[in-house]
């Protein structure tokens, strides 16, 4: 499915976590052949986006890209949430709160609140990503039957990258029913790459956190994405769960996707 993400918002501010965000945008943009929108808000002037506009305007001519540039005045939920509604976008990019570096524009609750309110999935980056590399894909697999919603969209990206997929099958339990479901879940994926013709591996991973099994394991294999759902893994709500953790803690850019975002993965999955 070419159009996966055929738009794409990135939202920045003047942090170095935005930079990072640029770098994963426009990768994306370059593979997925996407339109490129580059939302900039501030609370007051707009003065200090003036080295953003020729960075952003240089690194996205050499690459190709047609970017369109916007500006806006206010909260930065606020402001991206009614940008993004509007411009039916397939991906948001921004970067996610870091405990080193420079003070964020806006705070971790509000880049909760875009993931958990968006239309479409989100990538978070962190100022501390390491470079963009997209060899190895970590996917994580929970005792949620929705967990497999997910599966579509990281085949999408695999297939551009030619990325190997590891399939990380995880639980917090160690009981024989939740490993049982889990490793059914696994078989079915693994059967899903096998006859895409993808490159792809299995794991498993039970009675350990999940957040730092996943982060651990993305860390050990390289990893240069990470795909999990926002709301159905992890006892309900994203604000409750280990996806929180993850787009606050996580190295490795965290793709975070709705179990309401049906377009690639169909109701049922896949």
């Amino acid at each position: 499915m070419e159009n996966t993400f055929n738009k794409i918002l990135l939202a920045v501010d003047e942090t170095k976590a935005s930079n990072t965000a640029l770098v994963q945008a426009c990768n994306y943009a370059a593979i997925f052949k996407s339109e490129l929108t580059v939302l900039l808000v501030s609370k007051g002037t707009s003065s200090a986006f003036d080295d953003a506009k020729k960075r952003i305007k240089d690194f996205t001519s050499s690459s190709g890209i047609v970017v369109e540039l916007a500006e806006r005045k206010g909260k930065f939920y606020d402001e991206v949430s009614k940008f993004e509604k509007k411009g039916d976008f397939s991906l948001i990019v921004l970067g996610s709160r870091d405990k080193k570096g420079f003070k964020l524009f806006w705070s971790s609750s509000d880049v909760f609140k875009v993931i958990d309110t968006s239309t479409c999935p989100v990538l978070s980056v962190k100022a501390n990503s390491p470079d963009f590399r997209m060899a190895h894909i970590v996917l994580p697999l929970a005792d949620s039957n929705k967990t497999r919603q997910k599966v579509p969209y990281c085949v999408e990206i695999a297939k551009h990258f030619g990325s190997t997929i590891h399939i990380l099958g995880i639980s917090n339990d160690t009981g024989a029913e939740t490993e049982n479901k889990v490793k059914s879940y696994i078989r079915q994926t693994e059967n899903y790459l096998a006859e895409r013709n993808l490159n792809y591996v299995i794991e498993t991973s039970f009675g350990n956190k999940v957040s730092d099994g996943i982060m651990n394991y993305a860390k050990k294999v390289n990893a240069g994405l990470v795909v999990i759902m926002t709301d159905t893994e992890s006892e309900g709500l994203f604000m409750d769960s280990y996806s929180q953790k993850l787009v606050y803690k996580s190295a490795t850019p965290i793709l975070s996707i709705h179990s309401r975002d049906t377009r690639v993965a169909g109701q049922a999955g896949y």
